[in-house]
């Protein structure tokens, strides 16, 4: 596959204010923008649009539409930094999270909610939209649909549902 570009995703909806990045991605940003989508692993971007596509609109990071001193300041939980790529440095998530290798993105979907998509990847598994999923998170009262590229025990048999203390909002395991 050749480097994919989203249709639908400008590179600032899927990385932190450009002060957040790595010293060599700033540099990469000021001379084209567009070369980190390279970083992203391709099937990863396909996905994100294809569920944009068939949800409507989606948020990953809002950051872009505020100051930059508003877009650095952490504390304003309104504005999403993180929910596409996350710098090591990044206090947000799990160590090893797939956001931090390019791999992992929270859709905030105006039109519908993570409890709907979960429904129809059990529905319609084998729709294009969840063909590259390999991970989903699940809890109840989730408003976000995270998915991600990482390997587990059945990687390409079936998507694993990883919950928050067991709560797998009424899913199994694994979605097949």
């Amino acid at each position: 596959m050749s480097n994919f570009i989203p249709e639908h995703f400008a590179i600032e909806e899927l990385i932190p204010p450009i002060p957040l990045l790595p010293k060599p991605m700033q540099q990469v940003y000021a001379s084209n923008p567009q070369k980190l989508f390279r970083c992203f692993d391709q099937l990863a971007l396909v996905t994100l649009d294809l569920l944009r596509k068939r949800y409507g609109s989606c948020m990953v990071n809002n950051w872009k539409a505020f100051s930059e001193a508003d877009a650095l300041d952490l504390s304003k939980a309104h504005i999403f930094r993180f929910a596409g790529y996350r710098p090591w440095e990044c206090e947000e998530g799990a160590t090893l999270s797939e956001h931090r290798l390019f791999r992992a993105f929270d859709c905030k979907f105006t039109h519908v909610t993570p409890t709907e998509i979960w429904a129809d990847m059990q529905a319609k598994t084998n729709a294009p939209e969840f063909e590259h999923i390999q991970r989903i998170e699940a809890f109840d009262g989730m408003s976000w649909f995270h998915f991600d590229r990482g390997q587990h025990e059945r990687y390409g048999e079936a998507v694993w549902v990883v919950g928050v203390k067991g709560n797998r909002a009424g899913l199994g395991e694994y979605i097949r």
